[in-house]
This record gives structure tokens, sequence and C-alpha cells, in this order.
């Protein structure tokens, strides 16, 4: 059965683009300047996640709830939040190059996997798409080439995509990046 949905494909396109933006200042950005931007953009996701000022800011949350789950409405961006928290760590732990291929994995390989498994996904595996899943590995395996030699590119992107098939407990944008920049900092 395809399931094609509207708002799964403007998150996964504004997914694409809004964490891609975080390879910019990870690869320009001193340490210190990097450490004080992740911290302003938690400490705002959070204020977005606990509705702080959604009477004030209807514009804003307007845009968020446009492009929010229905599942995640009484707490909107948890999943960005996630997903920073994840680079965040990423970076702390492995430095920029590692969580720039974090990035990479989350905001490249995780639209695609969702947008291929949403619009040609057939074979189901823990609940995902197997199309998903080699879309995720080739879509990141391809981007990494911008960052990382191919043998690191290869493997770091199968694993990533291992990562985002795998029905674990912890919320894939947090896991993705982590998982990612962990396989890129040992290779």
């Amino acid at each position: 059965m395809l399931y094609f949905s509207m708002l799964e494909i403007r998150r996964k396109v504004f997914h694409l683009l809004a964490i891609s933006l975080w390879l910019i200042p990870l690869l320009t950005l001193q340490r210190k300047v990097m450490l004080f931007l992740f911290l302003v953009v938690i400490a705002l996701n959070l204020l977005v996640v606990f509705k702080v000022g959604i009477n004030r800011f209807k514009a804003l949350y307007n845009f968020v709830f446009y492009l929010e789950r229905e599942r995640n409405i009484e707490k909107p961006s948890i999943q960005a939040l996630w997903a920073n928290v994840g680079i965040f760590l990423s970076f702390l732990l492995f430095g920029s190059l590692c969580a720039s291929a974090g990035v990479v994995l989350l905001a490249v390989g995780d639209a695609f996997a969702g947008l291929v498994g949403m619009i040609m996904g057939r074979t189901r595996i823990f609940g995902k798409s197997l199309e998903g899943f080699f879309a995720f590995f080739l879509s990141s395996f391809l981007a990494l080439l911008l960052l990382l030699d191919v043998k690191r590119a290869l493997i770091v992107s199968f694993f990533g995509a291992i990562v985002e098939l795998l029905p674990l407990k912890l919320d894939d944008n947090f896991l993705v990046p982590l998982c990612g920049s962990l396989i890129c900092f040992l290779l």
C-alpha cells in the first residue's frame, strides 16, 4: 500500500534543509563559538517544546505546528530537540568533522529514507521499509563523499542506515548523528 502524506513530505524536506544548516558552523566556526551556538539553539528549542510565549510568537508556533505530527503536538519540536542534542553531543565527544558526518546522516539519509520509504516502500522490516534503508545508505554515502574518504563514507553510511532501521527505544534523531559520529571517530 502506498502511503503518501503531504505533511510527511514537507517535514522531510524541512528536515533535510534545516539540519544541513549545522554543517556551515560545524565546519567553519571555532569550538567556543560552536559551544555558545549549541547552547542558544538548544535553549530556544526547549522554549518551543514547552510552548513558552505561544501567544506572543504566534507566527513561529503556527510554522512549528504546520510541520508537526499529531502525536507531538503536546511537545512541539521535540524531535528537533533530540536532533540538536545528538549533534551537540557528537560535537563534544568526536569533534567537528565527525559531528558533520552525523549531521549528513541525519539530514540527508533520514530525509531520503523517509521520502523513498513513503513513496516506494513495499518490503517492511521493523516497521520501516527496505527501500528506505537503501535510500538512506546510498544518499548519505554520496553526501559523505564530500567530507570523508570512500571507505569511511561507506562504513559510516551503512551503520547510520542500520541505526535508522532498528526499532530502538531512543529517538533516531538523537541516535543517528551520535552513532554515525562515533563510527566516524573510530575509523
